[in-house]
């Protein structure tokens, strides 16, 4: 099995607008979750509420990112998406300004929401520009160098923002987000972004916001968040009743490493030998990697654990996202983009509540089990069962203009198997 990267096909990726957009979705993701570590802790010493009520307004920051990817699959499309990018930017560089002079609980819910709204929006634009700007044959490689942005700010954002936040204070934590938003801004006036040809507008239909297409795919991004999301909420709790604290605290630094090293080699197997390559062994890493933290007690166990992660769920965000991006034409790369991450970010959004729902009736070994076999299932079941499913949705999203009646049109890529 060889894997090349030849220059002349990594000219085609890196061209000027892959390169913009790539920096813009660092430097806004990078912003984002700083403010995400840190608005519980905001909250609270803020208002002086209780922790419940504090870590509402970052419920609310999740709910407004939702609801962004959802209604901007059919905005990029009316407005397009270099001024929906502009517009985003903007409103997000403007929405960090209250923070500094805040001082109502709701007004700050209202803030938060609206920030995960216009989040939600910009990374559905920013990744449906990318789409456009990379080689469908390389669009595995293409995403997963795109999607390494995302990797990035997630490793650095939440150090920078406790950083901040501890040593110098909010103020400066929110210049530090304020800054960033505004090279974001200036830094989209050097993209070219062609127009998105359209076939319809309608804002309730249902068809102009999700692709049914991409279902199959996008209900198995909800099984591998949930995994995720309980790892990030409770794996500190869970190690320290274990004493491997310590260990636990670079779990997450190992499975960015990993992340970030693997996805060119995972984007290129992918443009070479088919999605099944590495989305199946992504998903039975991931479901290993859960297995081994339930049984972890020791310090290699537990690295161990963060390595197969960084595997295993690192590189099978990108590679569902070129999947969902294959699987339907140009004109609906807004869509399936959009489609893939409302599923994957309503899993890590939901996660926390399940897992604490297990682990208080059982125990955190019980929970990760469960976690592990329902991320085994997502391979199982993607065939047998989501495939229909998938198929059903798209009748009634398409309702007449797609019946049953006529044969469904072939995808480009072919299912998992």
């Amino acid at each position: 099995m060889k894997i090349n990267f030849k220059s002349e096909d990594l000219k085609l990726i890196f061209s000027r607008n892959f390169n913009i957009v790539t920096i813009i979705n660092f430097l806004i993701m990078l912003a984002y979750y700083q403010i995400f570590v840190t608005t519980t802790s905001f909250t609270e010493q803020t208002f002086n509420v209780s922790l419940s009520a504090a870590g509402a307004s970052l419920g609310f920051m999740v709910i407004g990112c939702l609801l962004g990817r959802f209604i901007s699959g059919n905005l990029i499309q009316i407005i397009s998406p270099k001024i929906l990018l502009s517009l985003t930017l903007f409103l997000y560089a403007l929405l960090v300004l209250p923070n500094f002079t805040i001082d109502n609980l709701y007004v700050l819910y209202l803030i938060r929401f609206l920030s995960g709204l216009i989040l939600g929006s910009t990374a559905t634009v920013t990744g449906t520009v990318m789409a456009y700007c990379v080689p469908p044959i390389m669009m595995g490689l293409g995403v997963s160098i795109f999607s390494l942005s995302t990797a990035l700010a997630l490793a650095l954002g939440p150090f920078l923002g406790m950083f901040l936040m501890h040593e110098t204070g909010f103020n400066v934590l929110y210049s530090s987000v304020l800054t960033l938003s505004v090279i974001s801004f200036v830094i989209r006036l050097f993209l070219n972004i062609p127009q998105i040809k359209s076939h319809g507008h309608a804002w309730f239909k249902l068809s102009n916001y999700i692709d049914a297409k991409v279902m199959s795919i996008s209900a198995v991004a909800l099984f591998m968040g949930l995994g995720y999301g309980s790892l990030a909420s409770y794996l500190a709790t869970f190690a320290a009743q274990r004493d491997i604290q310590e260990a636990a605290a670079f779990f997450f630094l190992i499975s960015a490493i990993t992340t970030i090293l693997s996805r060119p080699i995972s984007g290129r197997l992918f443009d070479l030998y088919g999605e099944n390559l590495v989305l199946y062994p992504s998903i039975l890493l991931t479901a290993v990697a859960l297995l081994l933290v339930s049984i972890a007690n020791s310090a290699p166990l537990i690295l161990l654990a963060g390595f197969f992660q960084g595997l295993g769920f690192g590189n099978f965000q990108s590679a569902g996202q070129a999947l969902a991006l294959r699987l339907v034409s140009k004109e609906r790369y807004a869509q399936a983009t959009s489609t893939f991450f409302i599923f994957f970010d309503l899993s890590v959004g939901i996660s926390p509540a399940l897992g604490g729902i297990i682990a208080t009736n059982f125990n955190f070994t019980f929970m990760f089990v469960t976690l592990s076999v329902l991320t085994f299932l997502a391979a199982v079941l993607y065939y047998f069962v989501l495939t229909f499913l998938a198929a059903v949705l798209y009748y009634f999203v398409h309702g007449k203009d797609h019946p049953l009646k006529k044969q469904l049109l072939k995808p480009k890529a072919s299912p998992i198997k």
